[in-house]
């Protein structure tokens, strides 16, 4: 009896999962990474027979979210939904956590171009019209974000670098917001991803200068590239992965690399994902702490040069 009873934690231990696995989000319901989190968790519930629950936790910037997962026990059952702006407030944020060093990568989920859109009134038609007015008005072209040390921010940062032009930030309490602005035509240009355009686009209720990345988009193929037009290496992405915090054991891992793999493979996942004008990724853990430490060299690049700084 006491044999019996002392190996049956045991066992539970070695079986994973054997409860709810929950994936923080740590933006509000109804954004891109909350669409993206809820159709995996849906598809990896489907798949390993075992519940997958969404859990929002907001605020920072995302950073509370992530510094909730990355202080939860390492046993694979609370995952962050990440997005690309987790290397950016790395590179221009003090955190409570250290971004590299207590986090495990499980997998790269997608990956979305950015374009630069303006309201439909705007005499701006592509980048060569972006420069020559940025020239002529140094600093009194404003674009609009999320806020301070948002994507939106940072890229349009890099892009007025690259392009060699000042630009006016103004930073919003949400990009919903910065876009309302941009259709009322109080904010000149705003970025955002191909996926969150795209409607506004065919609809025709705003216009793109152009797309980031070396090719143009399937969902946008009359839109032209920043690099086409002259712009070189303005690459930005808006991604999403998954991670959980450091010290999950390496089997456990490799069971959630290999079944979210599996998940973005699957028809229903990667049609949704293109007919959005999204890239499904995949890969393993190395490869997408690649990603994240190559972004955050970046992104403090690009801060230094912006002087943007969050304490």
């Amino acid at each position: 009896m006491g044999l019996a009873s002392a190996a049956s934690p045991l066992t539970a231990q070695q079986k994973f999962p054997n409860r709810p696995i929950k994936f923080v989000v740590p933006f509000a319901a109804g954004g891109g990474g909350d669409v993206v989190a809820r159709m995996l968790a849906q598809r990896l519930t489907e798949r390993i027979n075992n519940p997958v629950v969404v859990e929002n936790r907001t605020g920072a910037g995302g950073n509370i979210g992530s510094d909730f997962v990355l202080k939860s026990p390492p046993d694979g059952y609370t995952l962050l939904n990440m997005s690309s702006t987790y290397p950016i407030q790395a590179a221009v944020s003090k955190l409570p956590f250290d971004p590299i060093a207590d986090m495990q990568p499980i997998m790269m989920v997608s990956r979305d171009p950015v374009v630069v859109l303006v309201n439909t009134k705007s005499p701006l038609r592509n980048a060569g019209d972006l420069a020559e007015a940025a020239r002529r008005n140094p600093g009194k072209l404003s674009h609009g974000s999320a806020g301070v040390g948002s994507l939106a921010h940072l890229s349009m940062e890099e892009l007025a670098f690259l392009m060699g032009i000042k630009l006016l930030h103004i930073p919003y309490k949400g990009s919903s917001q910065a876009f309302n602005d941009l259709l009322g035509g109080s904010v000149d240009m705003m970025l955002t991803s191909v996926t969150f355009s795209a409607p506004y686009l065919k609809s025709g209720r705003v216009r793109a200068l152009g797309v980031s990345g070396p090719t143009r988009q399937e969902s946008l193929p009359d839109l032209p590239t920043f690099e086409e037009q002259g712009v070189k290496n303005f690459n930005v992405v808006d991604w999403k992965a998954v991670a959980g915090p450091k010290g999950i054991p390496a089997d456990v891992v490799a069971f959630l690399n290999t079944e979210l793999n599996a998940v973005l493979k699957s028809k229903e996942v990667s049609e949704k994902f293109q007919s959005e004008g999204t890239t499904a990724v995949g890969g393993t853990p190395e490869q997408m702490m690649q990603v994240i430490r190559s972004d955050i060299a970046r992104w403090k690049r690009v801060a230094e040069l912006a002087n943007v700084k969050i304490e």
